[in-house]
Protein backbone atom coordinates (compact mmCIF):
# COMPACT_ATOMS: atom_id res chain seq x y z
CA UNK A 1 0.00 0.00 0.00
CA UNK A 2 1.15 3.50 -0.71
CA UNK A 3 1.52 6.65 0.84
CA UNK A 4 -0.65 9.47 0.26
CA UNK A 5 0.50 12.90 -1.16
CA UNK A 6 -2.74 14.97 -2.49
CA UNK A 7 -1.75 18.54 -2.80
CA UNK A 8 -2.85 22.00 -4.27
CA UNK A 9 -0.99 21.46 -7.61
CA UNK A 10 -3.30 17.85 -7.82
CA UNK A 11 -6.42 19.80 -7.05
CA UNK A 12 -5.63 22.35 -9.69
CA UNK A 13 -5.40 20.24 -12.45
CA UNK A 14 -8.54 17.86 -11.21
CA UNK A 15 -10.49 20.81 -10.68
CA UNK A 16 -9.78 22.17 -13.79
CA UNK A 17 -10.32 19.15 -16.08
CA UNK A 18 -13.56 18.77 -13.80
CA UNK A 19 -15.29 21.97 -15.13
CA UNK A 20 -15.61 20.04 -18.47
CA UNK A 21 -17.38 16.57 -17.87
CA UNK A 22 -20.69 16.15 -18.23
CA UNK A 23 -22.37 13.22 -15.42
CA UNK A 24 -25.35 11.36 -15.12
CA UNK A 25 -26.39 10.69 -11.89
CA UNK A 26 -29.78 8.44 -12.29
CA UNK A 27 -31.02 6.34 -8.63
CA UNK A 28 -33.56 7.37 -5.93
CA UNK A 29 -33.91 11.01 -4.89
CA UNK A 30 -34.62 10.96 -0.96
CA UNK A 31 -35.64 14.84 1.11
CA UNK A 32 -33.34 15.03 4.23
CA UNK A 33 -35.09 17.37 6.94
CA UNK A 34 -33.53 17.86 10.10
CA UNK A 35 -36.00 19.48 13.21
CA UNK A 36 -33.32 20.79 15.27
CA UNK A 37 -34.35 22.42 19.03
CA UNK A 38 -34.48 22.02 22.85
CA UNK A 39 -35.61 19.60 24.97
CA UNK A 40 -36.44 20.66 28.70
CA UNK A 41 -39.40 18.43 29.69
CA UNK A 42 -41.18 14.64 29.32
CA UNK A 43 -44.31 14.17 27.34
CA UNK A 44 -47.18 13.40 30.12
CA UNK A 45 -49.25 10.90 27.48
CA UNK A 46 -45.29 8.85 27.18
CA UNK A 47 -42.03 8.45 28.41
CA UNK A 48 -40.66 10.83 25.63
CA UNK A 49 -38.95 14.14 25.76
CA UNK A 50 -40.58 17.07 24.10
CA UNK A 51 -38.67 19.30 21.56
CA UNK A 52 -39.16 22.84 21.09
CA UNK A 53 -38.47 23.08 17.09
CA UNK A 54 -36.52 26.51 16.70
CA UNK A 55 -34.96 25.59 12.96
CA UNK A 56 -35.26 23.58 10.34
CA UNK A 57 -33.58 22.97 7.32
CA UNK A 58 -34.28 20.61 4.51
CA UNK A 59 -31.44 18.97 2.27
CA UNK A 60 -31.13 16.71 -1.08
CA UNK A 61 -30.36 13.24 0.07
CA UNK A 62 -29.75 9.68 -1.70
CA UNK A 63 -29.09 9.60 -4.97
CA UNK A 64 -29.80 13.59 -5.11
CA UNK A 65 -26.76 14.77 -2.64
CA UNK A 66 -24.65 12.73 -5.37
CA UNK A 67 -25.99 14.39 -7.89
CA UNK A 68 -25.34 18.28 -6.08
CA UNK A 69 -21.85 16.90 -5.21
CA UNK A 70 -20.93 16.36 -8.93
CA UNK A 71 -22.10 20.12 -9.24
CA UNK A 72 -20.54 21.53 -6.06
CA UNK A 73 -17.02 20.17 -7.09
CA UNK A 74 -17.47 21.71 -11.01
CA UNK A 75 -19.00 19.41 -13.03
CA UNK A 76 -22.22 19.91 -15.41
CA UNK A 77 -24.82 16.95 -13.91
CA UNK A 78 -28.06 15.53 -15.64
CA UNK A 79 -30.18 13.87 -12.58
CA UNK A 80 -32.41 11.20 -13.51
CA UNK A 81 -34.89 10.10 -10.55
CA UNK A 82 -38.86 9.49 -9.59
CA UNK A 83 -40.93 11.55 -7.15
CA UNK A 84 -44.06 11.85 -6.14
CA UNK A 85 -47.00 14.66 -7.10
CA UNK A 86 -46.28 15.57 -3.43
CA UNK A 87 -45.46 18.29 -1.22
CA UNK A 88 -41.89 16.61 -0.57
CA UNK A 89 -41.51 16.01 -4.35
CA UNK A 90 -42.03 19.79 -4.48
CA UNK A 91 -39.42 21.13 -1.73
CA UNK A 92 -37.02 18.52 -3.46
CA UNK A 93 -37.09 20.32 -6.28
CA UNK A 94 -36.40 23.54 -4.94
CA UNK A 95 -33.63 22.59 -2.94
CA UNK A 96 -31.74 20.78 -5.53
CA UNK A 97 -32.54 24.23 -7.61
CA UNK A 98 -30.37 26.10 -4.76
CA UNK A 99 -27.75 23.73 -4.92
CA UNK A 100 -27.71 24.77 -9.12
CA UNK A 101 -29.38 21.38 -9.69
CA UNK A 102 -31.89 21.03 -12.62
CA UNK A 103 -35.08 19.35 -11.40
CA UNK A 104 -35.80 18.97 -15.50
CA UNK A 105 -35.47 15.42 -15.47
CA UNK A 106 -36.79 13.91 -12.72
CA UNK A 107 -40.08 11.91 -13.50
CA UNK A 108 -43.37 13.36 -11.72
CA UNK A 109 -45.24 9.85 -10.54
CA UNK A 110 -48.95 11.18 -10.03
CA UNK A 111 -49.95 8.68 -6.62
CA UNK A 112 -46.20 8.23 -5.36
CA UNK A 113 -44.76 9.50 -2.29
CA UNK A 114 -41.82 10.97 -2.58
CA UNK A 115 -39.41 9.30 -0.10
CA UNK A 116 -38.33 11.46 2.93
CA UNK A 117 -36.42 11.11 6.41
CA UNK A 118 -36.71 13.63 9.05
CA UNK A 119 -34.38 13.74 11.71
CA UNK A 120 -35.42 15.51 15.12
CA UNK A 121 -32.41 16.67 16.92
CA UNK A 122 -31.68 18.41 20.32
CA UNK A 123 -28.75 19.13 21.80
CA UNK A 124 -27.14 18.16 18.59
CA UNK A 125 -28.45 14.69 19.18
CA UNK A 126 -30.58 12.76 16.38
CA UNK A 127 -33.83 11.77 18.92
CA UNK A 128 -35.45 9.90 16.49
CA UNK A 129 -35.94 9.62 12.08
CA UNK A 130 -39.12 9.57 10.51
CA UNK A 131 -39.36 7.65 7.49
CA UNK A 132 -41.75 8.35 4.59
CA UNK A 133 -42.40 7.38 0.65
CA UNK A 134 -42.74 4.38 -1.27
CA UNK A 135 -40.17 2.28 -2.39
CA UNK A 136 -42.52 0.30 -5.39
CA UNK A 137 -40.71 -0.34 -8.47
CA UNK A 138 -41.78 2.56 -10.48
CA UNK A 139 -44.61 2.04 -12.65
CA UNK A 140 -44.04 0.99 -16.49
CA UNK A 141 -45.14 4.52 -18.20
CA UNK A 142 -42.47 6.01 -15.56
CA UNK A 143 -40.01 3.90 -16.42
CA UNK A 144 -40.38 3.97 -20.08
CA UNK A 145 -40.10 7.81 -20.05
CA UNK A 146 -37.05 7.74 -17.58
CA UNK A 147 -35.28 4.90 -20.09
CA UNK A 148 -35.61 7.63 -22.87
CA UNK A 149 -34.55 9.95 -21.32
CA UNK A 150 -31.24 8.21 -20.23
CA UNK A 151 -30.92 7.05 -24.08
CA UNK A 152 -31.41 10.75 -24.95
CA UNK A 153 -28.01 11.65 -22.67
CA UNK A 154 -25.69 8.98 -22.50
CA UNK A 155 -24.36 9.54 -25.72
CA UNK A 156 -23.33 13.34 -24.38
CA UNK A 157 -22.46 12.36 -21.06
CA UNK A 158 -18.60 11.71 -19.72
CA UNK A 159 -19.53 9.72 -16.76
CA UNK A 160 -22.49 7.93 -15.17
CA UNK A 161 -23.01 7.11 -11.57
CA UNK A 162 -25.92 4.51 -10.23
CA UNK A 163 -27.21 5.40 -6.63
CA UNK A 164 -29.25 2.37 -6.10
CA UNK A 165 -30.62 2.54 -2.33
CA UNK A 166 -33.31 -0.62 -3.69
CA UNK A 167 -36.13 2.14 -3.20
CA UNK A 168 -38.03 0.94 -6.64
CA UNK A 169 -36.41 3.59 -9.46
CA UNK A 170 -33.49 1.16 -10.71
CA UNK A 171 -35.99 -1.73 -12.12
CA UNK A 172 -34.62 -4.67 -14.06
CA UNK A 173 -35.44 -2.66 -17.19
CA UNK A 174 -33.73 0.27 -16.70
CA UNK A 175 -30.51 -1.70 -15.19
CA UNK A 176 -31.07 -3.54 -19.02
CA UNK A 177 -31.20 -0.13 -20.74
CA UNK A 178 -27.88 0.95 -18.60
CA UNK A 179 -26.15 -2.40 -19.73
CA UNK A 180 -27.41 -1.90 -23.66
CA UNK A 181 -26.16 2.10 -23.12
CA UNK A 182 -22.80 1.29 -21.68
CA UNK A 183 -22.33 -1.69 -24.11
CA UNK A 184 -22.29 0.63 -27.46
CA UNK A 185 -20.83 3.95 -25.62
CA UNK A 186 -18.63 2.49 -22.60
CA UNK A 187 -18.32 5.65 -20.43
CA UNK A 188 -16.85 6.19 -17.12
CA UNK A 189 -19.89 3.68 -14.90
CA UNK A 190 -19.52 3.73 -11.40
CA UNK A 191 -22.17 1.73 -9.13
CA UNK A 192 -23.42 2.44 -5.39
CA UNK A 193 -25.77 -0.16 -4.50
CA UNK A 194 -27.24 -1.66 -2.12
CA UNK A 195 -27.45 -5.24 -4.37
CA UNK A 196 -24.20 -4.60 -6.34
CA UNK A 197 -24.90 -8.21 -8.17
CA UNK A 198 -27.45 -6.82 -10.11
CA UNK A 199 -25.01 -4.71 -12.30
CA UNK A 200 -22.03 -7.14 -12.51
CA UNK A 201 -22.91 -7.79 -16.17
CA UNK A 202 -22.23 -4.15 -17.22
CA UNK A 203 -18.80 -2.86 -17.89
CA UNK A 204 -18.35 -1.18 -14.58
CA UNK A 205 -15.49 1.02 -13.87
CA UNK A 206 -16.07 1.07 -10.07
CA UNK A 207 -17.96 0.20 -7.04
CA UNK A 208 -17.99 1.71 -3.54
CA UNK A 209 -19.43 -0.32 -1.23
CA UNK A 210 -19.44 0.51 2.66
CA UNK A 211 -18.12 -1.97 4.87
CA UNK A 212 -21.88 -3.64 5.71
CA UNK A 213 -22.68 -3.77 2.13
CA UNK A 214 -18.71 -5.56 1.19
CA UNK A 215 -19.65 -7.94 4.03
CA UNK A 216 -23.10 -8.91 2.38
CA UNK A 217 -21.79 -8.94 -0.64
CA UNK A 218 -19.55 -11.34 0.33
CA UNK A 219 -21.87 -12.86 2.79
CA UNK A 220 -19.46 -13.45 5.84
CA UNK A 221 -19.86 -12.13 9.17
CA UNK A 222 -18.52 -8.74 10.61
CA UNK A 223 -15.20 -8.52 11.93
CA UNK A 224 -16.78 -7.44 15.69
CA UNK A 225 -18.95 -10.82 15.46
CA UNK A 226 -15.70 -13.24 14.41
CA UNK A 227 -13.88 -11.40 17.42
CA UNK A 228 -16.53 -11.94 20.05
CA UNK A 229 -16.19 -15.73 19.02
CA UNK A 230 -12.78 -15.67 19.18
CA UNK A 231 -12.21 -17.07 15.52
CA UNK A 232 -10.57 -14.06 14.16
CA UNK A 233 -6.86 -12.66 14.91
CA UNK A 234 -7.31 -10.20 12.18
CA UNK A 235 -7.39 -6.54 14.12
CA UNK A 236 -8.93 -3.99 11.30
CA UNK A 237 -11.96 -3.88 8.89
CA UNK A 238 -8.75 -3.38 6.58
CA UNK A 239 -7.16 -6.40 7.11
CA UNK A 240 -10.60 -8.06 6.76
CA UNK A 241 -11.25 -6.98 3.47
CA UNK A 242 -8.04 -7.44 1.94
CA UNK A 243 -8.26 -11.35 2.40
CA UNK A 244 -11.07 -11.26 -0.50
CA UNK A 245 -10.05 -8.37 -2.64
CA UNK A 246 -10.70 -10.71 -5.93
CA UNK A 247 -13.93 -12.27 -4.62
CA UNK A 248 -15.03 -8.65 -4.19
CA UNK A 249 -14.19 -7.86 -7.89
CA UNK A 250 -15.10 -11.05 -9.46
CA UNK A 251 -18.67 -10.62 -7.95
CA UNK A 252 -18.81 -6.95 -8.76
CA UNK A 253 -17.43 -7.49 -12.06
CA UNK A 254 -15.50 -4.19 -11.46
CA UNK A 255 -12.36 -2.87 -12.15
CA UNK A 256 -11.88 -1.08 -9.42
CA UNK A 257 -13.70 -1.39 -5.61
CA UNK A 258 -13.11 1.61 -3.28
CA UNK A 259 -14.41 -0.22 0.02
CA UNK A 260 -15.34 2.56 2.79
CA UNK A 261 -14.96 1.59 5.99
CA UNK A 262 -15.97 4.39 8.24
CA UNK A 263 -12.83 5.86 10.63
CA UNK A 264 -10.89 3.49 8.95
CA UNK A 265 -10.76 5.25 6.04
CA UNK A 266 -10.93 3.11 2.95
CA UNK A 267 -9.47 0.45 0.84
CA UNK A 268 -9.07 0.72 -2.81
CA UNK A 269 -8.54 -2.51 -5.19
CA UNK A 270 -7.89 -2.85 -8.83
CA UNK A 271 -6.61 -6.12 -10.85
CA UNK A 272 -3.03 -6.41 -11.27
CA UNK A 273 -1.88 -3.45 -8.77
CA UNK A 274 -1.58 -3.20 -5.14
CA UNK A 275 -4.23 -1.87 -2.72
CA UNK A 276 -4.73 1.37 -1.87
CA UNK A 277 -5.51 2.81 1.60
CA UNK A 278 -6.92 6.18 2.24
CA UNK A 279 -7.55 7.68 5.59
CA UNK A 280 -10.08 10.39 7.19
CA UNK A 281 -10.95 11.95 10.60
CA UNK A 282 -12.59 10.06 13.19
CA UNK A 283 -15.97 11.88 13.62
CA UNK A 284 -19.35 11.21 15.36
CA UNK A 285 -22.40 9.02 13.36
CA UNK A 286 -24.17 11.78 13.15
CA UNK A 287 -21.91 13.76 10.71
CA UNK A 288 -20.73 11.20 8.53
CA UNK A 289 -24.77 11.18 6.79
CA UNK A 290 -24.10 11.92 2.76
CA UNK A 291 -20.11 11.34 3.13
CA UNK A 292 -20.71 8.14 1.27
CA UNK A 293 -22.64 10.30 -1.55
CA UNK A 294 -19.59 13.13 -1.77
CA UNK A 295 -16.94 9.61 -1.79
CA UNK A 296 -18.66 8.14 -5.11
CA UNK A 297 -19.10 12.04 -6.74
CA UNK A 298 -15.33 12.99 -6.56
CA UNK A 299 -14.19 9.43 -7.67
CA UNK A 300 -16.59 9.13 -10.33
CA UNK A 301 -15.27 12.94 -11.61
CA UNK A 302 -11.95 12.10 -11.14
CA UNK A 303 -11.48 9.24 -13.02
CA UNK A 304 -13.09 10.56 -15.80
CA UNK A 305 -11.23 13.57 -16.00
CA UNK A 306 -7.78 10.96 -16.72
CA UNK A 307 -6.72 10.81 -12.97
CA UNK A 308 -4.98 7.60 -11.83
CA UNK A 309 -7.00 5.09 -9.41
CA UNK A 310 -4.54 6.59 -6.24
CA UNK A 311 -5.36 10.22 -7.23
CA UNK A 312 -8.55 9.65 -7.52
CA UNK A 313 -9.24 7.95 -4.33
CA UNK A 314 -7.04 10.71 -2.60
CA UNK A 315 -9.17 13.25 -4.20
CA UNK A 316 -12.59 11.50 -3.57
CA UNK A 317 -11.44 10.87 0.46
CA UNK A 318 -10.44 14.36 1.09
CA UNK A 319 -13.56 15.63 -0.72
CA UNK A 320 -15.18 13.35 2.11
CA UNK A 321 -13.39 14.95 5.02
CA UNK A 322 -14.56 17.93 4.53
CA UNK A 323 -18.13 17.07 4.83
CA UNK A 324 -18.02 14.93 7.98
CA UNK A 325 -16.99 18.23 9.43
CA UNK A 326 -19.77 19.64 8.62
CA UNK A 327 -23.89 18.73 9.98
CA UNK A 328 -26.34 17.08 8.16
CA UNK A 329 -26.12 16.25 4.92
CA UNK A 330 -24.28 18.44 2.90
CA UNK A 331 -22.19 18.79 -0.72
CA UNK A 332 -18.00 19.48 -1.16
CA UNK A 333 -17.43 22.44 -2.70
CA UNK A 334 -14.21 23.28 -4.47
CA UNK A 335 -13.56 26.50 -2.35
CA UNK A 336 -13.69 23.93 0.15
CA UNK A 337 -11.31 21.74 -0.87
CA UNK A 338 -8.99 24.20 -1.37
CA UNK A 339 -9.35 26.06 1.76
CA UNK A 340 -8.84 22.67 3.22
CA UNK A 341 -5.78 21.73 1.64
CA UNK A 342 -4.11 25.15 2.44
CA UNK A 343 -5.11 24.40 6.35
CA UNK A 344 -3.32 21.31 5.58
CA UNK A 345 -0.07 22.81 3.92
CA UNK A 346 0.16 24.77 7.32
CA UNK A 347 0.18 22.33 9.61
CA UNK A 348 1.79 19.40 7.91
CA UNK A 349 4.18 21.45 5.65
CA UNK A 350 2.13 20.24 2.39
CA UNK A 351 1.43 16.79 3.62
CA UNK A 352 -1.96 14.88 3.26
CA UNK A 353 -1.23 12.95 6.34
CA UNK A 354 -4.58 11.14 6.87
CA UNK A 355 -6.68 11.46 3.40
Amino acid sequence: MHDNTFNLSHLDWLLNAIANLNVIVIGDAILDCYLEGYSDRMCPEAPAPIVNVTHKEYFPGGAANTAVNVRSLGGHVTFLSVIGDDWEGSLLQQVLLQFGVSSNYLMVEPGRYTLAKQRVKAASQILVRFDSGITNTIRKNTEQALIEELERRYPECDAVIVSDYSYGVLSDKVIQALSQLQASHNRVLVVDAKNLIAYRHLDITAVKPNYNQALQLLNIPSLSHLCKEGKQNIKSRVEQILLYRDQILDLTGAKIAAVTLDAEGGIILERNSQPYRTYTKPTTQSRTSGAGDTFTSALTLALAAGATTSLAADFAATAAVVVVEKEGTTACFASELREFLVHQKVEDNGYLAFC
